[in-house]
């Protein structure tokens, strides 16, 4: 019963560290890479670049997308990916972006 207890306890500490582990900016902007470049530099008729933008930028850009209050051609797609992630998830990745010099 003690083996058992033990188990449940270590498996329970796992999973609460799996839940509240920070949300990893560089993995989630994996999915912008395509449009915005693998450095934020690519610069397109739908996609504006990333580079030399710091992180609160991004972050109040990525809002506005989530509102409604900000975005160009590519407004409706951006608010579907940005609606995806939680509050965590762009602060992450707008960290990360902000790395981009």
């Amino acid at each position: 019963m003690k083996k058992l207890l033990c188990l449940l306890s270590a498996g329970f500490v796992l999973f609460a560290g799996l839940a509240f582990a920070a949300a990893d900016g560089a993995a989630i902007y994996k999915a912008c890479a395509g449009c915005h470049g693998a450095d934020g530099s690519k610069k397109t008729a739908e996609a504006a670049p990333l580079k030399g933008q710091n992180s609160d930028e991004v972050l109040k850009k990525l809002h506005g997308y989530a509102d409604g209050s900000y975005g160009g051609k590519q407004k409706a797609m951006m608010t579907n990916i940005v609606k995806k992630h939680s509050d965590e998830d762009l602060k992450a990745v707008a960290d990360y972006i902000g790395t981009f010099k």
